[in-house]
């Protein structure tokens, strides 16, 4: 007698054939999930190596600008020393108006400005470490014809001078800062960045906003005010003990406009002043520039402010920074080049 021994264990062929196909279904799920993350990964490999190339090109298209800049502030200073005047005043070249350049996929815009018709920060405080009166009082004016009254001139002493002691009540010393929920240390020194102002106390971005069109960071020693090319605020802010009213302002703008000052003695003969005390350095030509460039370049844009030195004595521009994170840098109507 047999016995038949049944094999409860087994698969039917059916149900083998189906755990196959689900095997083969799963790996190609796997492969296609895998090979669609080397795809991905690899496109936005490229998409990152095709913007670094972008803005590569764009800086160095920015760099091409300043080196316009040079050409132009060189060739202003041989015309002048041919004139034997040397003047700088906005109706000059370089000073009239923005020049946009278009390029493949994009546009160059540049232009000039005269960092001397501006009020300088570091002016502020002396070679020797004591404070220029001179300049505190232009800065005081400017920030009542700017009607600023959140922030005063004594704290951006305190950020500039060496010691740690406040400048009266309205000033602002290391120890106001390091109790802040995020501290950090004044500067005591002069200023190497215009961006520095954001972190004086009581500053917001609307009095930024207010000052930059007015005030620069240039060394100490620079005090002179470049009369041809002065903004109508800092116009109204150079008399002591007086600001000038706004049509006051004007005025000057306009007679400058139609007739450029050639000698300092006419700018302090205008009526506008009459009466009143002009302290302080002033010129009718400049030694410190700044270049502006705005690239665009297939939908990005790069940003470069130069701040370029000019001797006056044979012409040559030396670099004294670039700085990348300025934004409104174009302020002139533009010309675009043909």
């Amino acid at each position: 007698m047999s016995v038949k021994v049944l094999d409860t264990h087994g698969t039917p062929p059916q149900r083998q054939k189906g755990v196959a196909l689900m095997m083969v279904l799963f790996v190609f799920a796997l492969v296609t999930i895998l090979a669609g993350g080397m795809i991905s990964r690899q496109s936005l490999f490229i998409q990152k190596t095709s913007n670094t190339l972008i803005q590569s090109q764009a800086y160095e298209l920015a760099l091409g600008a300043e080196q316009l800049g040079r050409q132009f502030l060189y060739a202003d200073w041989n015309e002048d020393k041919k004139a034997s005047v040397f003047k700088d005043d906005a109706s000059e070249t370089w000073g009239v108006a923005a020049v946009g350049f278009p390029v493949d996929y994009g546009i160059i815009e540049a232009q000039i400005d005269d960092l001397q018709g501006k009020l300088n920060i570091n002016s502020l405080i002396n070679t020797d470490g004591s404070k220029d009166q001179v300049a505190i009082e232009r800065f005081t004016n400017l920030f009542i014809v700017l009607n600023i009254q959140e922030l005063r001139v004594e704290k951006i002493i305190d950020w500039i001078d060496e010691n740690n002691e406040a400048d009266g009540a309205e000033g602002a010393e290391e120890n106001d800062y390091l109790i802040r929920e995020t501290p950090y240390r004044t500067g005591n020194q002069p200023f190497v960045s215009i961006s520095e102002l954001m972190l004086i106390d009581g500053m917001t971005e609307k009095i930024y906003a207010q000052l930059l069109p007015h005030v620069t960071v240039l060394p100490v020693s620079v005090k002179a005010v470049n009369v041809n090319t002065c903004t109508k605020e800092v116009y109204r802010s150079l008399a002591k003990g007086k600001t000038l009213s706004d049509e006051e302002g004007q005025a000057i703008i306009d007679y400058r406009d139609d007739e450029p000052f050639k000698k300092l003695e006419d700018f302090k003969a205008l009526p506008e002043y009459a009466g009143l005390e002009l302290p302080g350095a002033f010129s009718i030509n400049s030694e410190y520039f700044v270049v502006s460039s705005r690239v665009t370049l297939s939908g990005r844009v790069s940003r470069l402010a130069s701040v370029l030195h000019r001797d006056k004595a044979d012409g040559k521009l030396t670099l004294l920074s670039r700085d990348q994170g300025q934004k409104y840098i174009i302020t002139k109507d533009m010309i675009v080049a043909q």
